[in-house]
């Protein structure tokens, strides 16, 4: 019935998820540059009655409603090189939001049978899972992304309830040996992107 977005961006997740399902999206934007282009997007789109653009910091978030699922691409960068503009920096480093605050929050707002969607780059994976671990949340689905079948992974994408489970492990390449959108990937991703 509701879901949650984290992270909202611009709001491409937020959108991606209204397309498909019959639900209602909150969508939560700390930056306000970004909050002001979700709004729009939102606004722009055929979708406008399904999603809410929420100007806030998640750790500060509260509400009433019961939340079923969660999905969040939170900020990536842990002690790395920044950029000299502090949006930017809000945006890709995770100091505005720490790995471990993200699932101790979710675990809060997510009732007791929700799912919490996350996406992440590969080096943090063992970093993930123990996080996960401690805030109680157990793996469903686990895929690991290439660029093609030929090179290591470089994000992980997870799906993540609070019940212990048995896990699906997988993974997606981007592209075949011939540098061509892989089937898997293209079925995946058709109706969102022009030229698949």
């Amino acid at each position: 019935n509701h879901v949650l977005d984290i992270g909202g961006g611009t709001g491409l997740l937020s959108l991606m998820i209204a397309q498909k399902h019959n639900t209602k999206i909150s969508s939560i934007e700390i930056e306000a540059e970004c909050y002001q282009q979700l709004q729009e997007n939102i606004q722009h789109s055929p979708y406008a009655e399904k999603v809410k653009a929420v100007h806030a910091d998640i750790l500060d978030f509260s509400t009433d409603l019961t939340i079923d699922a969660i999905v969040s691409n939170p900020p990536f960068y842990e002690q790395q090189l920044k950029s000299d503009k502090q949006n930017i920096n809000l945006a890709r480093h995770d100091e505005s939001l720490l790995l471990e605050d993200l699932f101790k929050k979710s675990n809060a707002l997510l009732n007791s049978t929700g799912s919490f969607f996350v996406l992440l780059p590969f080096y943090r994976n063992e970093e993930c899972m123990l996080i996960a671990t401690k805030n109680g949340f157990f793996p469903n689905r686990i895929c690991a992304v290439k660029q093609s079948p030929y090179h290591k992974p470089f994000r992980m994408m997870y799906w993540f309830e609070k019940k212990q489970q048995s896990c699906i492990e997988e993974s997606l390449n981007i592209s075949n040996s011939n540098g061509s959108y892989a089937e898997d990937f293209s079925e995946l991703l058709k109706d969102y992107y022009l030229y698949l």
